[in-house]
């Protein structure tokens, strides 16, 4: 049976390392044969007491300071430190099905050997505060990038796809394309799923597990990610030339629609800005509402705004600053 790392790179994640620990503590699967490498960065909360509590009794636990705080950097280190002939690529905001790595093993051992990473659906859970569940329900919808972006997916069948998020690796082949690039401290994994496809490989995607994958829940913290999110796309699009689509301009034409309508309103129609506010609001609140009665779809817009514009301006970000790093 294949020993199995995870490489979980951590900065301020007190809120949910417990349930992600505990949750990998859990697998169905022989707890001799899994590894759990931390990639800990100089954290403002409690989390590094907790991950060393967790370290003093469970033998199987590592942890590795990271002092640059850089996720790209904490992945790599975990790597270096693993010896899993797989690794799993993980967060302190990611918790498993019990069967994760039974499913994921089984299917990368049996795939064919251009396949090099199987990943599974990440679901928004349950237990979130209000901005929390709010983004997620927006990720899993048509105005959060569900059908259009590859990692907000749940598809009914095994296929090969782009990317996947929180995927099981051979740690081999990972190592072979160069691991994970530094310059990203956002998306890393995506840029490293550009490079195994650039090399042929495959990366195949698995309905039969998943995992749940916290939210930011605060609106500050998510439109931090947003921009990231963006940013990062931006720059895989100058690193990988040809891999922009048109979905990943979105954000920046929903920004330069709300600039445009600023301009007309000013010089020509004072309340068109107004009215497509009204507009947007109104359609994304429908939209929501079509899916759930929750008080919840009144904070929809606010949310969808952020997550749109936030994306919009790391986008053109990316494209302005060149090499820049993205904290």
């Amino acid at each position: 049976m294949k020993k199995i790392s995870f490489i979980i790179p951590i900065l301020n994640e007190e809120k949910t390392i417990r349930e992600c620990l505990d949750s990998i503590l859990a697998i169905d699967y022989p707890q001799d044969k899994i590894e759990i490498v931390i990639a800990y960065g100089k954290s403002t909360d409690n989390t590094n007491k907790i991950i060393e509590e967790y370290e003093s009794k469970h033998n199987n636990i590592i942890t590795h300071p990271n002092p640059t705080g850089n996720t790209a950097w904490g992945r790599n280190i975990c790597l270096m430190k693993a010896t899993g002939e797989y690794v799993m690529n993980y967060s302190g905001h990611v918790t498993a099905d019990k069967n994760l790595l039974k499913v994921l093993v089984s299917k990368l051992e049996n795939a064919p050997d251009e396949v090099v990473s199987v990943g599974c659906s990440n679901i928004s859970p349950v237990e979130q505060n209000v901005v929390g569940k709010v983004a997620g329900f927006i990720f899993g919808h048509i105005i959060g990038g569900k059908g259009l972006f590859v990692q907000n997916e749940s598809y009914p069948d095994e296929r090969f796809v782009d990317h996947v998020s929180f995927a099981l690796y051979k740690k081999e082949i990972v190592d072979k394309v160069g691991r994970f690039d530094t310059h990203f401290w956002c998306g890393q994994d995506a840029e490293l799923d550009l490079r195994l496809l650039e090399n042929d490989y495959k990366i195949m995607y698995t309905p039969e597990t998943k995992v749940s994958h916290y939210k930011r829940d605060t609106l500050k913290g998510l439109f931090k990610q947003m921009y990231k999110y963006g940013l990062a796309r931006a720059k895989m699009g100058q690193k990988h030339k040809g891999t922009l689509k048109i979905q990943h301009y979105f954000g920046l034409l929903f920004l330069v629609g709300l600039v445009s309508s600023f301009f007309i309103s000013i010089n020509y129609i004072p309340l068109f800005l107004p009215a497509v506010l009204f507009f947007y609001t109104f359609g994304v609140f429908l939209l929501i509402l079509f899916d759930t009665l929750s008080l919840y779809s009144f904070l929809a817009p606010v949310i969808s705004f952020i997550i749109h514009t936030g994306y919009g301006l790391g986008f053109i970000g990316g494209f302005i600053y060149g090499k820049v790093i993205m904290r």
